[in-house]
Order: C-alpha cells, then structure tokens, then sequence
C-alpha cells in the first residue's frame, strides 16, 4: 500500500549512520508538528491512520514515531499498543502523544503502560519540538547500542530484530510454496540466571535451517521451518532439557521457576496464510497468557483466547543458516 499523497518519502533503509533520524507522523489534525521539524535535521513522513503507520513501519525503520491521541481509524492508545506489539518498531522507538486537551493522571498513567513516552501539548511546544526529538533519539540509540552488547549474546551468534522479522518472512513464503508449516517457539529465561552463553547454547541444540533471536536480553526465539504443533511442543521440549541445569555462570535454569516457554505454529502456510512476524508475537504472548502443555506447564502454547502483548523489550538478534529446499519436517518426535 503506498503512503497518503501527504507523506514526504523516506528511504526504505538508512545505512548510513549519519543520515537525518526518520519522524514518522501519525495525524490527522496536528499539522504543526511537521512544520516545527527542519528538513536538513529530520526526514519526516506524514500520514493519517494507525494501520497505514503499522505497514510503513516496517520499511522506514523510523527514529521517533508521533501520533494523536484521535485518529480516524482508532485511538492513539490502540495505535500505540499495535505498534509497540509489532517487532518492527518494539519498545526501543520513542512514541510521543499530541492531543487538544490535557490528559488526566490516569489517561497519563494508562498512556505510559501502552508505551507512551511523553505528551506533547499543543503548538507552544513547536519551538522545542526538534530539541526533543533529538534527545529521544539519542535515548533510543543508547538503547540499541547497549543491546548489541547485551550479555546474553558477546559472540554476536544472533541476529538483529530487523533481521529476524525479515528472514521471518523469507521462511514464512518458503515454507508456503512448499505447502508446509512453520513454528516459533520463544524461551524466557530469568534475568538472574541468564548467562554470556545462552544464546550459544539455544544455537548449538537446533538445526542449521531454524533462525534463532534475541526477544530481550533474556528472551530467546526459534523459528523451525517445516514444524507444526506437535512439532513445535517437542522442539520447546528439548530445548527446556538442553537449558535445564548449571549454565556456564553457576545459576541454574529451572523449568516453570526461572525457564518459560511460549509456541505457535501453523501447519501448512499455504492454507493458513499468516504474516510469520505474527507467530513471534503470539508465541512471546504464550509465554505469560498460553495454555499450559499436559505434564509440562512451563511450555505454553497460543490460543486465539490469549491477549497479544509483548513479556518485555523485544529487540531480536537471531543466528542461523539459510533456510534450504531439505529441511527436514520436524513432527511430535523431535
């Protein structure tokens, strides 16, 4: 879908570290705020509705994303809640609110625990405006620095969250044309007793056609192509038994205490046509609102009852090889 004839086209990736920050602009009303934004400082793209936002997201990349508190197609709170779900834009990209009136403390409160980052108040802030952006960027790219340090993965054996959504999608058209199925399986370990080599350890249990990633700094996910339900269920299994114990810093994984795990899948991608980047989120879902497996409560599986929302920071780092025309299907046994 391409942007509203408002929008002022932005590049569909920034390599160059240097480039101005991309604003992506939610509004409808506000249009003071893409006149405060210098175009030599800031590439800013304007729409209108939260699911155009959504879909551009994954394109722009963007720096610092600001939106209404009323847009046309729904809140700016829904808004926020379905961007801040979506891997593509996580809880590292500052989300700034606008709106005519002052919000209450409680709409503050409820507004934070969507993911709101800070309200803007009406055209008297536009002199600030660039200042503040600035900062929040800065803020955000702190935040991805530190995670590309992140203590769960020094080797670097995962990939980054863009990179994960978009093998993700290379699996999910793969596995489609092959009339076969694909699983995530996230795995969440206690930030006490996660260790430097977890991340290598998830790795070397796997196959070399699974795709594996950083969640948080804690939280692991595995795409399996080729997998279903069942298979997915044996996957979670083996990679509880293979974590379970003393890891390489002395703490120990404990299933259920300090090891949770979530799964989806869907059998035959031909036939169930979903966007793979939505079996992460449901799977990271799983973990906290999933049904519990028989016998094995810690490893819970998706169901469309379960409220999609993400455990915590979701910046992926996945380490795999390529996909490949033999990967084998992976059923109950595995």
């Amino acid at each position: 879908m391409d942007p509203d004839p408002a929008a002022r086209a932005a590049p569909a990736a920034r390599t160059d570290s240097a480039a101005p920050p991309v604003v992506l602009l939610i509004l409808a009303k506000e249009q003071w705020i893409a006149k405060a934004l210098p175009g030599d400082r800031f590439t800013v793209v304007q729409i209108h509705t939260a699911t155009l936002a959504r879909e551009l997201a994954r394109d722009l990349r963007p720096d610092v994303i600001i939106l209404e508190s009323d847009l046309p197609d729904m809140s700016g709170l829904e808004a926020c809640r379905l961007l801040r779900a979506d891997l593509d834009v996580g809880h590292c990209v500052p989300i700034l609110m606008v709106g005519r009136d002052k919000p209450t403390p409680e709409e503050r409160v409820t507004a934070l625990r969507a993911g709101v980052w800070e309200f803007l108040k009406s055209p008297e802030d536009a002199k600030e405006l660039p200042l503040a952006l600035e900062a929040h960027i800065r803020a955000k790219r702190s935040i991805d620095a530190a995670l590309l340090e992140s203590a769960l993965d020094p080797a670097g054996v995962l990939h980054g969250r863009a990179v994960l959504a978009r093998r993700a999608r290379e699996l999910g058209g793969l596995m489609a044309r092959k009339h076969s199925g694909l699983a995530c399986v996230v795995l969440a370990a206690d930030a006490a007793s996660a260790d430097a080599m977890l991340g290598s350890r998830v790795v070397r249990a796997l196959r070399i056609s699974d795709v594996v990633g950083a969640l948080s700094a804690t939280g692991i996910a595995v795409l399996a192509p080729g997998t279903d339900q069942q298979g997915a269920a044996g996957l979670a299994r083996r990679l509880v038994a293979a974590l379970s114990g003393a890891s390489a810093g002395g703490a120990k994984l404990v299933p259920g205490t300090t090891l949770r795990v979530g799964y989806d899948a869907v059998a035959n991608l031909k036939y169930s046509p979903i966007d793979p980047v939505d079996l992460l989120v449901r799977a990271d879902a799983a973990v906290q609102a999933g049904v519990p497996e028989p016998g094995s409560p810690w490893i819970r599986r998706f169901e469309a009852t379960v409220t999609v929302r993400p455990s915590g920071p979701t910046s992926l780092r996945a380490a795999s090889g390529p996909p490949g025309e033999g990967s084998a299907e992976r059923t109950a046994s595995a």
